[in-house]
């Protein structure tokens, strides 16, 4: 199975592979590809990067039972958790995460071995020129705070001869590809981006490596933060455009990219708390757009020179249905609404006593108390915050009326027509009367076949 390696640097990176995560579990079309994400952030006790892995966890869990059957492996669906997500440790039959390493656990100073320097050495002024005694004094555990001349000098070490890196190109094969996800405005995105790049080009070793198609997105300002003096923080978003601009300025004509795609957000940027420990940013439509740029790549040939990419809104609205976000955007509606009537359907059938799949398929209570059903449960849960947060940010996603009971007015600006959860089990009794022989014996792959093709029986209509 080919493979995209997905370099998700800094926080915008963890976030928007978590709306990738998320898009996949949806239906959304990888090509063939596999994902394996590669998450580059040297925060290593960011809670919102442990919630990520855990989330691909429970995600490669649902993905590996409804392929096994104990007997046979079977081929990836092509409705719910269709696509392979992989950790980098795993292609080496190797449990342990590759990206722990990916962090160091001391101040700038200390790195850079400044305390083993006389007081008058030279080469404590040409510090003193390049950074800032802030810029010294801080822990690389927590990021690099919006300093890139910080992340330039710590990633590329970081990166060379790195056991994770190593293990990526050991593993990249002839029709793999690249993804790298990075923000313009931060320290760890900024710089990590350019030397990702520079490092695989530079690959004369690994041809496939240096020769593999390479795309990325690139985050522009999409979120303010509050008063840095209010919370004693070091990053100011006031610069956020400044930085912009002189990372545009130095990117300009360096990268390598074969498919660049920007975006970003001009009018309605939220304002979060700025926090450097936690970062706790909701879900962000910017986020879901710039996850989207992962599925297009993979779908577009390998061009004769480097396109870039963006992406529009038919209206700037602060919040958006599919009307107002235009038809470009109908792929997504689409798997989105898939998954939130595939939420009613998973809360719904546990305790309908009379559906006769329950006697026919094994959909009983055993079925419901099963491990794959309560891996299930869990990714629901979050996912049905990630749409929530997505639907209540300041330019809000909400395409759906989820708390509608009416079925068929689901999704605003169209009907489709089921008016409440019988149409949908009569369309999975009907999907498992066209299968009446068992291909195979994994009731859960036939669960999430069944109710995939009763949904897109109503939902199909989205993307006309």
């Amino acid at each position: 199975m080919k493979k995209v390696f997905v370099f998700c640097v800094g926080g915008t990176g963890l976030r928007v592979m978590k709306s990738i995560t998320m898009l996949m579990a949806s239906g959304m079309d990888t090509n063939g590809y596999s994902v394996i994400p590669i998450l580059v952030d040297p925060h290593q006790d960011l809670e919102e990067k442990k919630n990520l892995q855990s989330l691909i966890d429970v995600y490669r869990d649902i993905y590996d039972r409804s392929i096994n059957d104990g007997e046979q492996t079977l081929n990836p669906g092509n409705g719910f958790f269709p696509a392979k997500i992989d950790w980098l440790g795993s292609l080496d039959d190797n449990k342990n995460d590759v990206n722990e390493n990916i962090g160091v656990d001391k101040s700038f100073e200390s790195y850079l071995g400044l305390e083993k320097l006389a007081n008058n050495d030279t080469n404590n002024y040409l510090v003193d020129i390049l950074f800032s005694t802030k810029n010294k004094r801080n822990k690389l555990s927590v990021g690099f705070k919006g300093n890139p001349n910080v992340g330039t000098v710590v990633l590329g070490d970081m990166i060379e001869g790195s056991s994770w890196f190593e293990s990526f190109k050991r593993h990249c094969e002839k029709e793999d590809r690249v993804f790298i996800i990075s923000s313009i405005f931060g320290g760890t995105g900024a710089s990590g981006f350019p030397l990702i790049e520079k490092k695989i080009k530079e690959s004369d070793d690994e041809p496939t490596v240096k020769n593999a198609v390479l795309g990325s997105v690139i985050v522009m300002p999409y979120y303010g933060l509050k008063d840095p003096s209010t919370s004693h923080s070091d990053i100011d978003s006031a610069n956020f455009y400044t930085k912009t601009k002189a990372a545009l300025s130095y990117y300009d004509g360096k990268i390598e990219s074969k498919y660049v795609y920007y975006v970003g957000e001009t009018t309605l940027r939220k304002i979060y708390e700025n926090n450097e420990a936690e970062q706790k940013d909701t879900a962000n439509f910017i986020e879901l757009v710039a996850a989207s740029a992962l599925f297009d790549f993979l779908k577009r040939d390998k061009p004769n020179q480097t396109q870039y990419m963006s992406r529009a809104i038919e209206d700037d609205a602060e919040s958006l249905d599919k009307d107002k976000l235009g038809s470009g955007y109908n792929g997504i509606v689409k798997v989105v609404a898939d998954f939130n009537l595939f939420i009613k359907l998973a809360s719904i059938l546990p305790t309908e006593k009379y559906f006769p799949l329950k006697q026919t398929r094994g959909f009983d209570k055993n079925f419901y108390q099963d491990q794959a059903f309560t891996s299930l449960r869990k990714f629901i849960g979050i996912y049905d915050q990630w749409y929530n947060e997505l639907a209540t940010n300041n330019r809000a996603f909400a395409p759906l009326n989820t708390g509608n009971n009416n079925l068929s007015g689901f999704v605003k600006g169209i009907t489709l027509g089921g008016a409440d959860d019988s149409y949908y089990l009569l369309e999975m009794i009907k999907a498992s009367n066209k299968d009446k022989k068992d291909k195979h014996a994994n009731k859960f792959r036939y669960f999430l076949d069944f109710a995939h093709q009763a949904i897109d029986y109503y939902t199909e209509k989205i993307q006309k």
